[in-house]
């Protein structure tokens, strides 16, 4: 009998992972709303059950989701950074982080983006984490300017400015397919940067 329950458990492990990679392939292309819960199911080989008990509801499922999909790009986003030294490379390599993304043969777009449209005012919990997914890569932004000499009091505009940078070459790369856009983001980017740079090192009058 306990070797019942641990291919059980097993079993059980795998549906989850299952559901997740399903979700991912199918939410990444088509979005939230018009995928349901019997072509997830379907895409995942497992019961439909299988969702409800593991996520409680299709939005449960949007919710573990949108979280690990945070928590991969988090990961993969401080091993680009942290692969450089220079202070000034080490914040080019978010915009070499999308530019490699952008060349995927999966690149879709911003799914946290279409998560954000088809779910404000109706569900917060989600409409939260896209939020923080936008946050969270802002804060990293700052503290990047920060560390390549922007003032303090000046990096917070600046990292709004390199989100809108990111956040357009997201659309050019997906609706225009301007694979590039990354590298030319940068360029902006870096002009930018020299500005802020400078004018942290002007002597105050």
């Amino acid at each position: 009998m306990p070797q019942l329950k641990g291919k059980r458990r097993r079993r059980n492990i795998n549906s989850r992972s299952a559901l997740l990679t399903a979700a991912n392939s199918l939410f990444s292309y088509s979005g939230f709303h018009q995928i349901s819960v019997d072509e997830i199911a379907q895409r995942a080989d497992v019961a439909k059950t299988a969702l409800y008990h593991h996520f409680g509801s299709k939005e449960g499922l949007v919710v573990e989701f949108l979280g690990e999909r945070i928590d991969n790009i988090e990961v993969s986003l401080a091993a680009a950074i942290n692969a450089q030294s220079d202070p000034r490379a080490r914040l080019k390599a978010v915009f070499d982080w999308h530019a490699e993304w952008f060349r995927q043969p999966d690149f879709a777009g911003c799914v946290f983006s279409g998560a954000a449209r088809e779910y404000k005012g109706k569900q917060d919990e989600i409409v939260e984490l896209t939020k923080a997914q936008k946050r969270g890569l802002r804060h990293a932004l700052r503290v990047l300017a920060e560390t390549a000499g922007v003032a303090k009091d000046r990096s917070d505009a600046l990292a709004h400015h390199l989100i809108y940078l990111l956040d357009g070459a997201i659309v050019s790369a997906n609706v225009l397919d301007e694979k590039d856009a990354a590298e030319r983001a940068w360029e902006a980017a870096e002009g930018m940067l020299d500005v802020e740079i400078a004018r942290t090192k002007a002597p105050k009058k």
